[in-house]
């Protein structure tokens, strides 16, 4: 549980669908992936615990790791990583059966806060073609385990 002062973001960049191979995007967009999932393959936990087959082809990159940097530096780091390879979430992005999609997670000690995303940061993602999806945990999760 965060003291409540704390506010806790994550940022992570999730490609996925039927159509998606993802064994060469590590190296097409030189970032490592955290997780990488093939359709009816079991999804594996953390600490061991299987999970359900995931449902379709996933890869996913989780930008940064201090949890107190906000939404819009770590989209701007993330953009930054890629570079001139932003041109592969645009062509990933424009491939039918294919969903690219930046997911940003918040929660804070107390249950309130949140950030702002700077016109230049949400131009990025809609060149590059990424849905935004926001999800706000509430302030009794442990959040540690959100990631699993």
């Amino acid at each position: 549980m965060l003291d409540d002062d704390t506010k806790w973001f994550a940022v992570s960049l999730f490609i996925m669908g039927d159509a998606l191979d993802p064994t060469p995007l590590e190296n097409l967009l030189g970032l490592q992936p955290d997780t990488v999932g093939i359709k009816g393959q079991p999804r594996m936990g953390k600490q061991g615990r299987q999970y359900a087959p995931y449902e379709t082809n996933l890869w996913s990159y989780q930008e940064g790791s201090s949890s107190g940097i906000g939404f819009d530096q770590r989209i701007q780091s993330l953009f930054a990583r890629l570079g001139h390879r932003v041109s592969e979430l645009q062509r990933l992005s424009a491939t039918e059966g294919v969903d690219v999609e930046l997911f940003c997670g918040f929660s804070s000690g107390n249950g309130q806060g949140g950030d702002t995303l700077r016109p230049e940061t949400l131009k990025l993602l809609v060149d590059a073609g990424l849905s935004l999806t926001l999800d706000l945990y509430p302030p009794d999760i442990d959040t540690h385990d959100t990631a699993e």
